[in-house]
């Protein structure tokens, strides 16, 4: 039987910090590591748009990433 075990989680929000020659959007990720695996998706997207807020560009996406252990 395989055992799948939480390591750590990433948070990353993207954002349009402008657009470039062809009016295409230039973006910006900033990462936020070491995030309990415990919170649910809800709560993540709370603190993320909080975190958003204080910044003067727009929010294009809130991705999670989540790594395991296989074994």
């Amino acid at each position: 039987m395989t055992n799948v075990n939480f390591v750590n989680a990433t948070l990353r929000l993207k954002y349009v910090t402008g657009y470039n020659e062809q009016n295409e959007p230039k973006f910006s990720t900033k990462t936020y590591r070491n995030v309990n695996g415990s919170h649910s998706t809800v709560d993540l997207v709370a603190v993320a748009n909080a975190i958003a807020s204080l910044s003067s560009y727009k929010l294009d996406s809130i991705s999670k990433v989540e790594t395991t252990d296989l074994s």
